[in-house]
């Protein structure tokens, strides 16, 4: 097999990146400084996967609340309006009995 060569391409820098490159990486050239953006580009790119998809359902477990039947005086949860007040009136009319 014969050995492929790379074609040239041109590419044009920004002269001030290319001036930080060279202060900040000692590098001097522009393929050095292309070979180091792509290096850099390949360890920090952002991940191209869903993490979530992998991700298996975890089953909770509620806790199990016993209630006994003399602890009926606080109101349950949930109730608003009419419904509270219907439920206030029946704990008023069990208490005076």
């Amino acid at each position: 097999m014969a050995k492929e060569k790379n074609k040239p391409v041109p590419v044009r820098f920004d002269l001030k990146l290319l001036e930080l490159l060279k202060e900040e990486e000692k590098i001097d050239t522009p393929q050095q400084a292309l070979n180091f953006l792509s290096n850099f580009w390949e360890n920090n790119r952002p991940a191209t996967t869903d993490f979530a998809s992998d991700a298996k359902p975890i089953k909770t477990i509620a806790p199990i609340i016993k209630v006994e039947k003399g602890e009926t005086t606080t109101h349950p949860s949930g109730l608003s309006g009419i419904d509270l007040l219907i439920w206030k009136a029946e704990q008023k009319e069990k208490n005076n009995d």
